[in-house]
């Protein structure tokens, strides 16, 4: 240990000296050594969550501080994280292996409830994390195992996010509906959701002038519920379509399955509404197809569903606002008109918002039920099933803040960096248009997002502990417009080439992102995002856990895994050399690894 601090020592007055820096003797800080730096322990949440592929092993997520003053902590210093419980045992104890001083990392360990211990039962214990001669504890107290959630809103708040949703960052929204025959918004400044088209019609006023665009281009007589003939989705391949969001370097998908205006895509019992695509126009179950092919032809991609729990004008649905209820009427005439598909039940929430939600979760399987709205809703006891029934097959799934509940995680539209806790997962939804989720026919195509711009989001996005949910509208005959097609793939080439840097990766929390920097890290590795075009030389001004002797090359593009040249002189002065290689053998971000080696 005693060689490798000189060695460490003389890398770093080699490169002082390189440099015509201050050596590290002048500075006199020793930034590593073979005693362990003094650490803390903080936080322990005995979660609800258990580690994938494990029979149930529950995980204990807590966070270590390395709180010397100027000592790394590093892979030579053996920290392990254990539970100490009279209800618990270790079997997978926690690690890390690089923390900067003043730094901290998210710990997961794994326990299992000692013989005869019920889960769900009340516990405690203590944490020890131990790293060297450095000892720190905390006590823990929770509930030990996974068992089976209450249908109350109080019981669900303990759920989170499985880790499987954290590692894969990047998905495929989709609106699809009977709005994308019409497929107008308007442009630019009075530009707003296509999908929303049969709210805008109604109103005179509003920017869109979707109230004028139909009556000029229909004429008053044809009713919103006409389009369904002209949604035939002939166009539609659910091959084609899963094959794209594999080339995007999407992870996961979420179709809408039924928007605000009621007309569902999928499957489910006559005898609470037979408003379905099913029933009218193509007579197709469109989520059958596609959760088929993906489960056939990109098996890895996971499958969520996006559902609205309220209905503008079902004729009994009553609630407020925007969402006031039915029946519909004709804009221009006052007609009170026929809602289509439309079944007589006794409530809207018993009769058809939760059956509806327990097909796509038994039926279709879904991983992500993607709720809109809120409103009046039994979600409760909706997700406690759902979640408890997944859970004795070995699934964990997830649900987002729009149920009614809190949920698992945050979902902020059209705003990629928005004030958020960085600790409370989140992910941001948009458009490839400029502000439409469905089709919009009249928006340009150099309007669209480019291929760099999706980089740059999934990027900025990805540094904040968020996941980014990007939304395609195809057009009613299920055709992708070719502009999505080419920006999506475009955009695919990059994420691949620098999928480890993005997938299954954290968040660092000591920064806020400055520009032109952006950071993620692994358990063995660190990642410096330069947004945009790096000079020869990249002064990075952040304490990132760099130490003499770590392998820095580029990530991704023509010149991946190039050596680059550092300068180091403590914590907060790195400096990466770049051959001219690596400044022209990238594009969009450039992604600098730091790979641990102490």
């Amino acid at each position: 240990m005693v060689a490798m601090m000189h060695w460490l020592a003389a890398l770093t007055v080699a490169a002082s000296a390189a440099s015509g820096l201050p050596s590290a003797d002048d500075v006199q800080i020793a930034w590593f050594s073979d005693d362990a730096p003094t650490i803390s322990v903080i936080s322990p949440n005995l979660t609800t969550k258990w580690f994938d592929g494990s029979d149930f092993v529950q995980i204990i997520e807590l966070f270590v501080l390395n709180t010397h003053k100027t000592q790394f902590l590093t892979k030579s210093h053996n920290l392990t994280v254990t539970i100490a419980s009279p209800s618990l045992d270790t079997v997978r104890p926690g690690t890390v292996v690089r923390l900067a001083p003043g730094q901290r990392a998210l710990v997961q360990v794994g326990v299992r409830n000692k013989a005869g211990v019920k889960a769900g039962a009340s516990c405690h214990g203590k944490v020890t994390a131990i790293a060297g001669s450095q000892t720190a504890d905390v006590a823990l107290a929770g509930f030990c195992g996974i068992s089976d959630y209450e249908s109350t809103a109080e019981s669900l708040l303990a759920h989170r996010t499985p880790d499987w949703f954290d590692k894969i960052k990047y998905g495929i929204f989709i609106h699809w509906g009977l709005y994308s025959v019409p497929a107008y918004g308007n442009t630019r400044k009075n530009e707003n959701y296509a999908e929303w088209y049969w709210k805008w019609q109604h109103n005179p006023n509003d920017k869109t002038q979707t109230y004028q665009y139909h009556l000029k281009t229909y004429g008053k007589d044809l009713n919103y519920d006409d389009f369904a003939a002209n949604f035939t989705g002939e166009n539609f391949n659910p091959k084609e379509w899963v094959d794209l969001f594999a080339d995007a370097g999407a992870q996961y998908f979420v179709p809408t399955t039924k928007h605000h205006d009621g007309f569902a895509l999928f499957n489910f019992s006559t005898s609470i509404s037979r408003r379905s695509t099913v029933h009218y126009g193509p007579r197709r179950d469109f989520i059958g197809e596609l959760f088929a092919a993906a489960r056939q032809h990109q098996p890895h991609l996971r499958r969520g569903t996006y559902f609205s729990l309220p209905e503008w004008y079902n004729p009994q649905y009553r609630h407020g606002g925007s969402f006031a209820g039915g029946p519909p009427t004709n804009p221009y005439t006052g007609q009170v008109l026929n809602y289509t598909g439309h079944v007589e039940v006794g409530d809207f929430v018993t009769d058809v918002q939760v059956p509806q939600m327990e097909a796509l979760a038994y039926d279709y399987g879904t991983e992500i039920m993607w709720c809109d709205i809120g409103g009046p809703n039994a979600s409760a006891g909706v997700m406690a099933r759902w979640i408890n029934w997944a859970r004795k097959s070995g699934r964990q799934v997830s649900f987002n803040s729009r149920c009614g509940l809190r949920g698992d995680f945050d979902t902020p539209e059209y705003d990629p960096n928005p004030t958020h806790p960085l600790d409370r997962k989140w992910e941001s939804s948009r458009g490839m248009d400029p502000y439409s989720y469905g089709y919009n026919h009249v928006t340009p195509a150099a309007q669209y997002m480019t291929g760099e711009a999706i980089v740059r989001s999934l990027v900025d996005i990805v540094a904040s502990n968020g996941n980014f949910l990007l939304d395609i509208g195809p057009r009613g005959d299920g055709a992708i417009p070719s502009i999505m097609q080419t920006n999506l793939r475009d955009a695919g080439a990059w994420i691949r080439a620098h999928a480890e840097a993005i997938f299954d990766t954290t968040y660092w929390a000591v920064t806020a992102n400055a520009d032109p920097f952006r950071y993620t890290a692994t358990a063995d590795a660190f990642y410096i995002h330069h947004v945009g075009r790096p000079a020869s030389e990249v002064a990075v001004p952040d304490e990132v856990p760099y130490l003499p002797g770590d392998r820095v090359t580029a990530l991704g593009g023509a010149a991946d895994g190039t050596a680059l040249g550092v300068r180091w002189q403590g914590l907060g002065t790195l400096t990466l050399e770049l051959p001219q290689s690596v400044v022209d053998g990238d594009r969009y971000v450039w992604t600098f690894k730091i790979e641990y080696v102490l």
